[in-house]
């Protein structure tokens, strides 16, 4: 799966419309972003990409681009 397909996926997940996310948003600009959306992408990386995140590892990241 490529990046431009990741985002479109995080917006279902947050319940966005499709274009409202770009890599150098805040994360914190999106209300939507919390602690379910935050599991909800955990399991759609591991289940896309076979890799394991901590959500400390989250927690650090400001911007779209910096979570991808």
């Amino acid at each position: 799966m490529k990046r431009s397909e990741v985002i479109p996926e995080l917006e279902n997940v947050l319940g966005l419309e499709v274009g409202t996310i770009n890599e150098e948003a805040n994360i914190t600009d999106v209300p939507q972003w919390d602690s379910m959306a935050i599991l909800s992408f955990i399991a759609f990386v591991e289940d896309q990409f076979n890799l394991v995140l901590e959500g400390d590892q989250i927690a650090e990241v400001k911007t779209f681009k910096e979570l991808f």
